[in-house]
């Protein structure tokens, strides 16, 4: 099954005030408008796989970003140079569109019996608190297209007693077709994917090893 395509809206940068003694219109605004970008989550599994994790319910809470990258801004690194693309950003910050992506991508492979943002406070057994480590375009010294590095580090955290159970890693490269924002979002969408469902994956196995060592009681 293929990914989504990835769809791209606009949206009005500022928001001009208007009062009695304006002269001017919302619509003769000079102000650029930024093309938003948003990402599809992994398609759903064709085949899931039962184990203990899928009579659990987890919950992943708002992801953490380093300095840089938490903001609505798609980065782009050259060397040590942390840039940004210009005239384009996401459609949300880092933090909230991958955490979109994250509780759409798990639920989707239903390797857990449900998958929420822990804002939802539905009860779950197990937490995810996840940190943005990675999520840039970078340029190589010779220029051509950017490679697209999205990196996770991931703490699973059983909620009953906040006992931390696994340090998750998951990351993803993905090479944009293109030198051209199009191409290169569309490589934040198949890496965003990639380390989506390597982190299902750890995820359910690291649940199924902690059931298998400490059952609910």
């Amino acid at each position: 099954m293929k990914s989504p395509m990835l769809r791209v809206s606009a949206a009005v940068a500022g928001v001009a005030w208007l009062c009695g003694c304006s002269t001017g219109s919302l619509f003769d605004s000079e102000t650029p408008i930024p093309t938003n970008y948003v990402l599809a989550p992994a398609p759903p599994a064709q085949a899931p796989t039962q184990s203990r994790a899928s009579a659990v319910d987890l919950a992943i809470a708002s992801p953490d970003a380093i300095p840089g990258l938490d903001s609505r801004r798609i980065a782009v690194l050259k060397g040590q140079l942390l840039d940004h693309y210009k005239g384009t950003q996401w459609g949300g910050s880092v933090s909230q569109i991958v955490q979109t992506l994250l509780v759409a991508s798990l639920d989707h492979q239903q390797v857990f019996r449900s998958v929420t943002s822990e804002q939802t406070r539905v009860s779950a057994e197990y937490l995810l608190d996840v940190e943005v480590r990675d999520f840039q375009a970078e340029y190589g010294e010779g220029g051509g297209s950017p490679q697209v590095r999205v990196t996770f580090i991931s703490r699973l955290i059983r909620i009953r007693d906040r006992e931390l159970i696994a340090t998750i890693t998951s990351t993803a490269l993905k090479p944009a077709g293109d030198d051209r924002l199009g191409a290169v979002a569309a490589a934040f969408e198949s890496a965003a994917q990639l380390a989506a469902l390597d982190l299902a994956g750890k995820s359910a196995s690291a649940v199924d090893s902690d059931l298998a060592k400490n059952p609910p009681k």
